[in-house]
């Protein structure tokens, strides 16, 4: 029988170029099943949370209210269960960084019974960051992806990884340290794949970090239209001119300032003390050297200077009249 490897993330460690790379590698020694699909997706994150979760009416409802429909489906089971058989006693990877924040430990005992029938042996595997580092990517991915328009930091839940444990047992749940200077080559699928002794795959860098004066004219942009949804393709076209036509190269990379995060880091000192423990790096919550560059509040985050300004509205110029507006109104 075929032995099956979880990867669950967690959130900002490069799982989605850790799954483009298995998708475009699969057949290498490994299966890594395309599943919730047509259109197929190379990650799995919804397909084990709608196929295992005990929530999955609830979830039906939700996705309905968004205009969605379930992705998932019964084929999905037969997709994997092919890729056990015909993985012989080779490995099958499943990837979903979802199932570390969404799937409990009922879903996961789900999970853990239909594996069982498929496989030898199931290993779970996951990076975890450093709280600096993840607040601040997290903040960033938010503005440029989901409009957000206040000043509010999330904490990561490392506690999360400890159901993986209690489900699975300690001994089948490998977490390591997600820091780039560690990582193989500098790079996480070089690491992934060096330490899982599978062919490695080609990779591509993805939600790459967007320069400061992007992020603020998007935070603009976002606070603009966060309660008018009629604005919404203006947006869209003008959000997209900044991510793709500005020039982030000349300017340094959005990061949020140490000193913005401490006061996160110290209210949840339980938590980092369990992480620490766990993955054996009591170093692992130092606060890095703060940068003249740091964003240091939201009245910093909304400070535009003038060259940046200029540029933007400069690219602005390409929109239509009513994007054009918008990013106007957003280095203003």
């Amino acid at each position: 029988m075929a032995k099956l490897i979880l990867h669950i993330g967690m959130q900002k460690t490069g799982s989605s170029a850790i799954q483009a790379a298995l998708a475009n590698a699969s057949g290498n020694g490994f299966i890594y099943p395309m599943l919730a699909g047509p259109p197929f997706k190379p990650h799995h994150t919804d397909a084990l949370i709608e196929l295992f979760s005990g929530a999955r009416e609830a979830l039906v409802a939700r996705k309905a209210r968004l205009g969605k429909t379930m992705s998932a489906s019964d084929e999905d089971i037969e997709r994997i269960r092919r890729a056990a058989a015909d993985a012989g006693s080779g490995a099958v990877i499943l990837s979903s960084e979802g199932a570390y924040s969404y799937l409990s430990v009922e879903d996961l005992m789900n999970f853990r019974r239909f594996a069982e029938q498929l496989f030898d042996s199931i290993s779970i595997i996951g990076y975890v960051r450093e709280p600096f580092s993840f607040v601040s990517s997290n903040f960033h991915n938010k503005i440029k992806s989901s409009r957000l328009a206040r000043f509010a930091l999330k904490f990561p839940h490392y506690r999360f990884f400890e159901k993986f444990d209690e489900v699975f047992g300690r001994d089948n749940v490998q977490l390591w340290e997600y820091d780039r200077q560690r990582l193989l080559n500098g790079n996480v699928v070089d690491d992934f794949c060096s330490k899982l002794g599978i062919v490695a795959a080609s990779s591509q860098e993805m939600n790459v970090t967007l320069s400061r004066p992007a992020v603020s004219a998007i935070y603009r942009l976002n606070r603009i239209i966060a309660r008018n949804d009629r604005a919404l393709p203006a947006y869209h076209k003008a959000r997209e001119a900044i991510i793709e036509d500005f020039p982030h190269a000349d300017w340094p990379k959005f990061r949020l300032s140490p000193q913005a995060i401490r006061p996160l880091v110290a209210a949840n000192r339980e938590e980092m003390a369990w992480i620490e423990e766990r993955i054996g790096s009591p170093s692992f919550h130092s606060e890095p050297a703060p940068l003249e560059t740091d964003v240091v509040s939201e009245a910093d985050l909304l400070k535009m200077r003038s060259r940046p300004a200029k540029l933007l509205r400069r690219i602005g110029r390409t929109l239509p009249l009513r994007s054009r507006r918008l990013v106007k109104h957003a280095v203003a």
